[in-house]
């Protein structure tokens, strides 16, 4: 009954042709969104067997305050959240939850840069995407804008999609070979030219990630890591150049098989 009076309040007020500001303040405060729920009515207790005869209005306010209070502090959430995500199956805020199992347990890796659930273990990369193309069904992707096209793939339907709503909808987890990162300008210049790597020429691609951007296939980058991260570790001789080093540890000095000249070095 409350439901449908405050539906007819609501009505009636937005209807009115010249509300005065009283009235304006009170149609802004009927739309904020709030929706109600239910009340307690006498007959509820008389049904309990309660001599509703010597319970007031004050009475009665107060058993509604304090029944709205033991709701919200017991079961308003976990029965909100249960009939709003299991029953009506209303859409969740990306990221809040896991792709694979649903659990809002989730932790973040900020050395690794990767979200975890706790509960089954699922990780995932916000900045890393996946090329989805034929087998896969791409058209939910394209039909919720989710993600940029690809140009050069032989499915005129693919899409690089974040792996996080890939795992969500397609509930799989991606190859590693069919995963990418958008490589920005300079980074990209390097990539310019090599098979695998596609141009990013859509208008939402070069809005986010500018011009000359790439999509570099992540087992390309990997690679390029590492040969980064095995110059760091080869030193090179500062007098000829040579990299054939004998690291003598005990002593904190490298020594050159091509020149024979020795300098301080200490491993890191």
């Amino acid at each position: 009954m409350v439901r449908e009076l405050y539906q007819r309040l609501r009505e009636y007020f937005n209807n009115l042709p010249e509300p005065t500001e009283e009235e304006r303040q009170f149609i802004r405060e009927l739309n904020a969104g709030y929706f109600p729920i239910t009340s307690v009515h006498r007959d509820d207790l008389e049904g309990q067997g309660f001599d509703v005869e010597k319970i007031s209005d004050d009475d009665m306010q107060n058993l509604a305050e304090k029944m709205a209070d033991d709701y919200h502090e017991q079961l308003f959430w976990p029965s909100m959240e249960i009939i709003a995500g299991e029953i009506l199956v209303f859409p969740r805020q990306r990221g809040s939850y896991c792709p694979k199992c649903g659990s809002k347990h989730i932790s973040f890796d900020a050395t690794g840069k990767l979200h975890k659930c706790d509960q089954c273990g699922q990780t995932w990369d916000d900045s890393l995407y996946v090329l989805a193309e034929y087998p896969d069904d791409a058209s939910i992707f394209e039909e919720e804008e989710i993600g940029y096209p690809s140009w050069e793939s032989e499915d005129n339907g693919a899409r690089y999609v974040p792996e996080y709503d890939y795992i969500t909808h397609l509930e799989e987890i991606p190859e590693r070979d069919k995963c990418y990162r958008a490589v920005c300008w300079p980074d990209s210049q390097k990539y310019m030219g090599t098979k695998g790597c596609e141009p990013i020429q859509d208008e939402n691609g070069i809005r986010d990630f500018g011009t000359s951007a790439y999509w570099v296939p992540l087992l390309l980058t990997e690679e390029a890591a590492e040969r980064r991260m095995d110059k760091k570790k080869v030193p090179v001789c500062p007098e000829c150049g040579g990299t054939d080093i004998d690291i003598l540890s005990d002593e904190g000095v490298a020594v050159c098989n091509d020149c024979c000249l020795e300098w301080p070095y200490a491993e890191d």
